[in-house]
């Protein structure tokens, strides 16, 4: 049987209407359901992985909250024995100097995550709004493309330790810098979806129709690349996080605050050649949960934008 035929009693402007409300409306691939950022509930709401990395992210939200509270050892003084394996005293055992473990991994996750969040939201913002104007407005494509493709080439990790080196102290510094290595790649694939919706028909007609082009930038064209804008978000704040733990763990910064790169700088000075093996496998843990969170969200996120990806 023919599978074009049309049922009988189903008008055709009927299917188009089931065909719009899946796609989304207009062109609106991203835009699911419930209204202008609805694939945001999509993706939370609808989405097994996404359910999962989510819990896991507020469950280390928590955490960092009420961890300083619940903490049985200060993270910064000597509370058992040296080098101590893990017992029902010290649950993830004590490094070389009898600090607790456990309570330096809670203090830890609060400078860890901080830095990788406000590193990803700057890159993600900036992207946003360069990836727009550069795809939208032909006079400024080339100068912020230019930049893009400068800032790409431009070795990020020399200038991150350099930084890190000259600035200890100052995590504003290194999170500007995270910002400038972030948003070119978030930029390029959000300038490119631009150059593809400025000419659909429904632009057209909204210019037509007398809207300008800051209206139709906020009610038509960010609604449309803001599922993308959300994808690199998820992904740059797992890649901040892996930088700042990374160049923690070569020593740059300051080794005397506790953060997850700095266990893992102290560790590789005495836990390798001892064995401490819990010294390394608690930071080490956490690292990988809150890292594959995000790659959980960002996998749902790139199903619900891509089609050929639903089930």
């Amino acid at each position: 049987m023919n599978e074009n035929l049309i049922v009988a009693g189903e008008p055709k402007e009927n299917e188009g209407k089931e065909q719009k409300k899946k796609t989304g409306g207009r062109g609106g691939m991203f835009r699911l359901s419930k209204g202008r950022f609805g694939f945001i509930y999509t993706v939370f709401l609808k989405k097994t992985r996404a359910k999962i990395g989510t819990g896991i992210i507020l469950a280390f939200l928590v955490l960092i909250l009420v961890g300083p509270f619940i903490t049985p050892y200060s993270p910064y003084a000597s509370s058992g024995s040296f080098n101590q394996a893990p017992s029902l005293a010290h649950l993830f055992g004590t490094d070389y100097q009898g600090k607790d473990v456990l309570s330096q991994v809670i203090y830890g996750a609060y400078p860890s995550l901080l830095v990788g969040l406000l590193a990803a939201v700057g890159g993600a913002g900036l992207g946003l709004i360069l990836g727009v104007m550069g795809g939208y407005f032909s006079r400024l494509e080339a100068v912020i493309s230019g930049a893009t493709d400068v800032i790409i080439t431009f070795p990020a990790i020399p200038l991150l330790v350099l930084i890190g080196m000259l600035y200890p102290q100052l995590n504003e510094l290194l999170i500007l810098a995270l910002i400038l290595v972030l948003w070119p790649v978030a930029a390029r694939a959000i300038r490119s979806q631009v150059l593809s919706l400025k000419n659909r028909p429904y632009v057209e007609a909204a210019k037509a129709s007398g809207m300008g082009n800051w209206e139709i930038i906020w009610k038509i064209i960010i609604p449309e690349v803001t599922a993308i804008a959300f994808a690199w978000f998820v992904l740059s704040v797992a890649v901040a996080v892996i930088i700042v733990v990374a160049l923690e763990f070569l020593g740059i910064g300051s080794p005397e605050v506790v953060s997850w790169g700095s266990i893992f700088y102290w560790a590789q000075q005495f836990a390798f050649y001892n064995g401490d093996w819990w010294w390394i496998l608690a930071p080490g843990v956490s690292i990988t949960l809150i890292t594959t969170a995000f790659a959980l969200i960002g996998f749902s996120v790139e199903e619900v934008m891509n089609p050929r990806l639903r089930r």
